[in-house]
């Protein structure tokens, strides 16, 4: 046998698998097994974000949405494992930080890990008991069980937690999230370790304070209070390449992307619970193209929504509102009150700087006749003079 081809065709095979695996990996679906982390430490959040931008990058991914190689789960803000064979979430990681060391649930009978672009579903075998990650910049994760269940979060080395008001706070240096409960859920903080006894239908949720928006502490703590009370129906982060987070905390809830232009996203919100519902909506300049002076109107149903300067008069409103938070002139966070539900379209549009303001008078060519039938009197006016 010729010793060259053998190389050559060696060569070409081995590049063939090199250069295939990101996007092997890429793939959604079930995954029951894994090779587990590098040693028994496993990887730290910063180490699993270079890898999985390293595997994102060779499969030409963008924006938000998860791949996931063994047990490693990779999102562009999120990085954790998933133990295949007790279904806890391990080496939990935003933005390359180390949050949590594992996420539990009690009784939790392992079946699945179902990777569906932004969001990772851990499931158990009979489906009382869902475990939802999303791979957004508030790293929200939604934990539901129909019976009683105790979820524990065993915390990385310098995070910590508080009790305030009805949520628990956990702080880094540089991230804030917060834990919340929608039943009425008993709380016990150690140092090291939350744990969250809940009722039966009801959810526990994590959110950040967005790592895009880290100015809106405020507004971010006050929409946690209002998940408390189940006054939050979904939120919605807009990302590059067109990635898309919908995050519906109301089971009565859903949002449906119509579509998506550089100057406008339109978005379809239908629920079957009469009372009014929070949303939320991130976005930036790789979403919409979205300039340092432009504008920013919301449509409800047609008509422009009015845009106030205090997020509270959102939270307290009776009437459609909105509040509009620009950490830079490119990155926007939007707060909207819909004070009551069946369905709805919602516009988020873009206006730029040298665009009119001045009403319709709903008459087409209306404008353009009026400065005619001005240029006109105006020459009557001359001719009249000279005489």
């Amino acid at each position: 046998m010729n010793i060259r081809y053998v190389i050559e065709t060696g060569g070409i095979l081995f590049l063939f698998i090199f250069l295939s695996y990101p996007v092997l990996s890429a793939m959604g679906g079930p995954q029951d097994g894994g090779m587990g982390s590098r040693d028994k430490d496993g990887w730290s959040a910063s180490e699993m974000m270079m890898q999985g931008s390293e595997m994102r990058h060779g499969a030409g991914m963008q924006g938000m949405g998860f791949m996931h190689s063994g047990a490693g789960i990779y999102g562009e803000y999120i990085t954790f494992e998933v133990d295949n064979e007790t279904g806890a979430i391990t080496g939990y990681g935003i933005a390359g930080v180390d949050i949590f060391d594992s996420i539990e649930v009690s009784g939790f009978d392992y079946n699945a890990t179902e990777v569906n672009g932004a969001v990772t579903q851990v499931m158990d075998v009979d489906g009382t008991t869902t475990v939802n990650v999303h791979d957004n910049p508030a790293a929200v994760i939604t934990i539901q069980g129909k019976d009683d269940y105790t979820v524990t979060f065993d915390l990385a080395q310098d995070v910590t937690a508080s009790e305030e008001d009805n949520f628990v706070v956990i702080k880094t240096a540089d991230i804030e999230m917060y834990i919340v409960c929608s039943g009425t859920c008993d709380v016990t903080v150690t140092e090291g370790t939350v744990s969250i006894d809940a009722p039966g239908n009801s959810a526990v949720v994590v959110r950040a304070i967005p790592v895009n928006m880290q100015s809106s502490g405020d507004m971010h703590r006050t929409f946690t209070r209002e998940m408390a009370r189940n006054r939050t129906g979904a939120e919605v982060y807009l990302g590059e390449d067109g990635s898309i987070s919908v995050v519906d905390y109301s089971q009565r809830m859903r949002v449906q992307m119509q579509s998506m232009t550089k100057e406008r996203i339109k978005l379809h919100v239908t629920s079957n619970d009469s009372e009014g519902k929070m949303m939320a909506f991130n976005l930036d300049n790789t979403s919409l193209m979205l300039q340092d002076r432009d504008r920013l109107r919301i449509d409800y149903d047609g008509e422009p929504v009015q845009s106030v300067d205090d997020p509270e008069m959102v939270f307290n409103a009776t009437q459609t509102r909105c509040y509009i938070s620009r950490e830079s002139g490119e990155r926007a966070q939007i707060m909207m009150n819909i004070p009551e539900f069946s369905e709805h379209t919602i516009d988020i549009v873009v206006e730029s700087e040298g665009a009119a303001a001045t009403p319709s008078t709903g008459v087409p060519g209306f404008g353009a006749g009026m400065g005619i039938l001005v240029l006109m009197l105006s020459w009557i006016h001359y001719q009249k003079r000279r005489r």
